[in-house]
């Protein structure tokens, strides 16, 4: 399956980097890493996580407490999000309506 990204994507990835990166050498290169690899897991394994709102699901990051929200529609899998799991869930929800 193709996948999209919202444009506020690039901007969640890159937040999330420069504090990982901020925190030691390297480990802000290393959340990228497993965010995309997570994500390119998507394409394979679409229905693999359950959905939490409406119809976007989320997927786990290992190592790194982030999850990826996303929505499947025929072949095309849209991330709209990557956020910190500890992010209050009625923000959450906001975000995902507004991009």
């Amino acid at each position: 399956m193709r996948v999209a990204y919202a444009r506020e994507v690039a901007d969640d990835l890159a937040g999330a980097r420069t504090w990982y990166e901020s925190r030691a050498p390297g480990l802000g290169e290393d959340f990228l890493r497993m965010a995309y690899a997570t994500i390119s897991e998507l394409g394979e394994f679409p229905y693999s996580n359950g959905t939490v709102y409406n119809n976007f699901r989320r997927a786990l990051l290992r190592r790194f407490p982030y999850s990826v929200y996303y929505f499947v529609s025929h072949d095309v899998i849209t991330v709209y999000g990557v956020f910190h799991s500890s992010k209050d869930p009625q923000v959450i929800r906001q975000l995902l309506d507004t991009r």
